[in-house]
């Protein structure tokens, strides 16, 4: 049977009474307890959806067709396997079919060659449709997009492709390479449980990412992962952000007073969930109160059985302004510092976007202060150069603005956070 170990780290384990209300940070860590037992293992309905362009001529275009030999090898012969390739037009390469026909499959893959241009589009809604055409109850449904170029004029129908995918259970990884595509649109993309971005820095990574991406999905510890937040009586959830396995933020919903839900979709074992809650904690007297009655509920894949769920609680100490210092929970405080970085350089575009470049070069500065005290040292090079090129220039430049983005996130090639 498996199971979820929940640990609730305070920013401070002690906090001063008082008539007024006060922010607390709180660190959620789950981690998954299989047991004895080996997990079922879903099986995987996967369609490539992948940009042949002519940008992708030359070595990116040869790992790719690589990783998807690789990928192929991966998958058990009662998976399912798609290829859909775009460039002015999209074409269905392999259709949804059994892996077991490997040799025929890898004869189309590596007959694929690069040219035209990029409208991504279309190639999405093939890709879709390839997957629903395979659709089987009780499967991981993934569809993995890669493109190194900007679509054009299509970028609307891209989301609502997407947004109409996910509405029927299917994933989305949208893997950016090179500095020219459009990170703002693949983001957007993969804003939804159960979907992310990556960026991927160099040709030579695609195979390792592309066999994580599916081997992440082919080992699952549990799906409809659901977390719910009871507070005290005039308590209030500020925010909560995923800091692990990726940061990011989580919608959250008060479904009842002083209560919050919020989903995370499905959880490959492999991965590590760590969430930071932001709280305003009510007026207090001294004695011990409960903050956080935290609930985690999920299916166990393959598992004809009700939900699970575990639950744990977050009880802190209120004292005596006099008796109570200021120091912060390392762990958390790491945390948060990398948090509060990856919000300021996504506040530091946005004024950079409406002209406001003091503003945006100042923000900047702030995420890199922040990150040098996280430890991430190159990371925190990279923003200051930037903050500098943006200040003497007015722009910064496309490779530097995505290796923060998706740096602070710890969704980097090489520099993806354990």
């Amino acid at each position: 049977m498996s199971k979820v170990e929940v640990r609730i780290t305070p920013s401070r384990s002690v906090l001063p009474a008082s008539a007024e209300p006060q922010l607390l940070y709180a660190l959620i860590e789950l981690s998954a307890q299989s047991g004895a037992t080996k997990m079922p293992r879903l099986p995987l309905n996967l369609c490539l959806v992948i940009d042949r362009s002519s940008s992708m001529r030359g070595e990116r275009l040869q790992q790719v067709k690589q990783a998807a030999m690789q990928i192929l090898d991966l998958l058990g012969d009662n998976e399912s396997f798609a290829l859909v390739t775009f460039n002015d037009r999209a074409e269905v390469v392999v259709p949804a079919q059994l892996a077991r026909a490997r040799q025929e499959i890898k004869r189309h893959i590596s007959a694929i060659e690069a040219a035209g241009g990029t409208e991504m589009a279309t190639g999405l809604a093939l890709g879709v449709q390839e997957l629903q055409r395979a659709m089987m109850p009780r499967a991981v449904h993934r569809l993995l997009l890669l493109t190194d170029g900007r679509t054009y004029g299509d970028e609307g129908r891209c989301v609502e492709i997407a947004r109409r995918a996910q509405s029927r259970g299917i994933g989305i990884t949208a893997l950016g390479i090179g500095s020219e595509w459009n990170e703002d649109l693949l983001e957007t993309i993969a804003a939804r449980e159960n979907s992310r971005t990556h960026y991927i820095t160099s040709a030579s990574e695609i195979t390792k990412i592309f066999t994580a991406e599916v081997e992440r999905m082919q080992n699952l510890f549990a799906q409809d992962v659901h977390v719910r937040l009871a507070l005290p009586p005039q308590a209030l959830v500020r925010s909560l952000d995923r800091v692990r396995p990726f940061i990011g933020p989580l919608p959250v919903i008060e479904e009842a007073d002083f209560v919050w839900t919020a989903a995370l979709g499905d959880w490959p074992e492999s991965d590590t969930q760590a969430l930071l809650l932001e709280m305003v904690v009510p007026p207090l007297p001294v004695g011990r109160h409960t903050l956080v009655r935290f609930n985690v509920r999920y299916r166990t894949p393959g598992s004809d059985s009700a939900t699970q769920s575990h639950e744990q609680t977050l009880p802190v100490a209120f004292r005596d302004p006099a008796e109570v210092g200021d120091d912060v929970d390392p762990t958390v405080k790491h945390w948060l510092e990398r948090l509060v970085a990856y919000r300021l350089q996504a506040s530091a575009w946005q004024a950079a976007e409406e002209g406001r470049l003091e503003e945006a070069t100042r923000r900047l500065q702030m995420a890199g202060t922040r990150l040098f005290e996280a430890g991430q040292v190159e990371l925190a090079r990279t923003v200051q150069e930037e903050a500098t090129r943006l200040l003497r220039s007015g722009q910064a430049s496309a490779e530097g603005r995505k290796r923060i983005k998706y740096g602070t996130r710890g969704l980097m090639g090489r520099d993806e956070q354990s």
